[in-house]
């Protein structure tokens, strides 16, 4: 069963204010109804001390000092709320009685000690019983009074009716105030609701208009709108990977095909078909390489990639990874100075720290100037590794910076091919970086080159040592 939000706020408030009024009933009807008979305990109570003042005893006799005045008294007098008193001996037998009990008794109960109600008759009475004891402790009588209390059981079943009546509709009055209250308060929820419907993959620039009062619903409609800032974001990337993969792949297909279609025109010298051969495995390798970086990236957004860290020198991965890309660097005049002082271990995954190290080296030379350098450097302080990899390229500005990680970014803005590359390789090292909690830092600038460096802290391993 779905219950609107509306209903289901104005029941729970409904819930707590049922108990708290219910408890309140309670408390009512318990003060009035021990109200009520405290007044008539503390009548019976007075009118018992009354009489004892009015007898003596003699040896094992009760008997009243002026018999005649005690009948005189209140007692035979018509009263709305008469007093009913007997006084009785050891034998039960009654000695003097109010003459309002006529032929009636008050019965005894011995062993009760305290006020009672019973029944005279057909009236319901509050009875007081007390013992009369001799000068030596022993018991020669009872003293019994009684009370109607007709008007005190009526006014409390008075009051039990009009609570019972009175519950339910307080309950259902306090319903339709609650859920009128809780209409008001979602009132800006159903307005968010109405505005988050309006928004659809082609306006995903609109947002959440934020309500005056800065309290739970304001914070909720600000992180609404971060989600589709957020959102936003990620899909116009999206998009400019669907165009840049498409540019990227057209471009080497389109190169491939040109290439041999102008090789079957006519026939060529050997030399000619082999240099045309070699611009198109060129051009498939760029293809393959783009590929490998995506499905890369797709492992990473699956979150199949995992780290396996252990202790290894970081001299060794620096120079293996020089080696690979010499040529690339020989091929545009670049010289790679190594600078390192000692032998410095990290813990850290070989395989991803190779890959981490390859895109930013690779990155160094592609943006490079030719005929330039790259220094790679090593440095350590008491709790971290510091390396540094400075080239003297086109360098960047710092809004470039900023972007530098973003997945199919590319400082060119006209997307040109000349520097290669497919803005992938950076979001690469990000992610490989954080995955090891490696802190990847950028420096640079215009014209004057770029310099990253990779911090590792100093962590404790037991896994053995790896080699290249």
């Amino acid at each position: 069963m779905n219950i609107s939000l509306r209903n289901r706020i104005a029941l729970f408030y409904l819930s707590a204010t049922s108990v708290i009024t219910l408890l309140l009933f309670v408390v009512i009807y318990q003060v009035v109804y021990n109200t009520s008979f405290k007044n008539l305990d503390e009548r019976l109570e007075f009118e018992a001390l009354d009489i004892l003042d009015d007898i003596d005893m003699n040896l094992d006799t009760v008997y009243f000092i002026d018999e005649s005045e005690w009948s005189e008294k209140e007692h035979s007098d018509v009263e709305v709320y008469p007093i009913f008193a007997e006084v009785t001996n050891i034998e039960k037998k009654s000695v003097i009685k109010t003459p309002n009990l006529k032929s009636n008794s008050l019965s005894i109960t011995p062993g009760i000690t305290e006020n009672f109600n019973s029944r005279l008759s057909e009236k319901q009475i509050r009875q007081l019983q007390r013992p009369i004891l001799n000068k030596k402790g022993k018991l020669i009588g009872y003293i019994i009074i009684a009370i109607p209390v007709e008007g005190a059981i009526n006014v409390i079943n008075s009051l039990k009716n009009v609570l019972f009546i009175s519950y339910p509709v307080l309950l259902l009055i306090l319903f339709l105030i609650s859920r009128y209250i809780a209409g008001k308060s979602i009132t800006p929820l159903i307005k968010i609701n109405e505005e988050a419907q309006k928004i659809t993959k082609e306006s995903l620039g609109t947002r959440i208009d934020l309500p005056k009062n800065k309290d739970e619903i304001h914070e909720l409609a600000g992180t609404i709108n971060g989600l589709m800032n957020r959102l936003e974001d990620a899909v116009l990337r999206e998009k400019q990977f669907t165009a840049d993969a498409s540019h990227e792949l057209r471009t080497p297909l389109s190169v491939i095909k040109g290439t041999l279609e102008v090789l079957i025109r006519k026939p060529r010298d050997v030399s000619q078909y082999q240099n045309k051969i070699q611009y198109c495995i060129k051009e498939v390798d760029r293809i393959g390489v783009l590929i490998d970086q995506l499905l890369m990236l797709a492992r990473f957004e699956s979150q199949e990639v995992h780290s396996n860290e252990i202790e290894i020198e970081l001299n060794q991965s620096v120079q293996y990874c020089i080696h690979r890309l010499s040529e690339y660097a020989a091929d545009k005049g670049i010289v790679i100075n190594f600078y390192e002082k000692n032998k410095y271990f990290v813990c850290a995954d070989p395989s991803l720290i190779d890959i981490i190290l390859e895109n930013l080296l690779s990155n160094a030379i592609k943006y490079s100037n030719e005929s330039k350098q790259i220094d790679i450097t090593l440095n350590e302080t008491k709790n971290e590794v510091t390396c540094s990899i400075k080239d003297y390229g086109i360098g960047m500005s710092p809004e470039q910076i900023k972007r530098v990680f973003d997945r199919f970014y590319r400082t060119d803005e006209a997307r040109s091919t000349e520097a290669g590359g497919h803005g992938i390789g950076m979001a690469i090292v990000k992610r490989l970086a954080d995955l090891q909690k490696i802190k990847v830092s950028f420096s640079s600038e215009i014209l004057k080159g770029t310099k990253v460096s990779l911090t590792f802290s100093k962590k404790k391993t037991n896994k053995p040592l790896f080699l290249q």
